[in-house]
């Protein structure tokens, strides 16, 4: 699919395409549906940028600086800072939130260490990477 720059799509096109979007995600109902709509909806890479977003995120909450985050993750320091503004743009309650979130995330990752997931990470090669993610 070509690349869209949002500049050049209508404000209210640009509206519906995205609210109808969240309304699809708002329906998914289990982990392994999220899971397998993203991974049928996105590519790879795609699948890899989002991903690198959420640790870039671990990693600012974790007071990491851009440097390191940067030569661990060899992400641009756009994105970092991209990712940096997304982080604070709320208020300390959302940052709090996300904190929790993340931590929480992590203690289910350590008590669950052979996880697997079957649907599309199982069925398409160029996916089993994400995995690795879950584990």
């Amino acid at each position: 699919m070509a690349k869209v720059k949002p500049h050049n799509v209508d404000p209210k096109e640009k509206f519906q395409a995205i609210d109808s979007l969240f309304d699809v995600i708002s329906k998914l109902k289990t982990k392994q549906e999220i899971v397998d709509f993203f991974l049928g909806l996105f590519t790879q890479s795609e699948s890899l940028m989002m991903a690198r977003r959420i640790q870039i995120a671990r990693m600012l909450l974790d007071d990491k600086s851009y440097d390191k985050i940067k030569k661990k993750l060899r992400v641009s320091s756009q994105t970092i800072h991209a990712t940096d503004k997304w982080l604070h743009r709320g208020d300390e309650k959302y940052t709090a939130w996300l904190k929790n979130r993340v931590s929480e995330i992590e203690n289910k990752r350590k008590s669950k260490n052979n996880l697997t997931y079957e649907g599309l990470l199982d069925k398409y090669n160029h996916h089993r990477f994400i995995k690795n993610l879950f584990n």
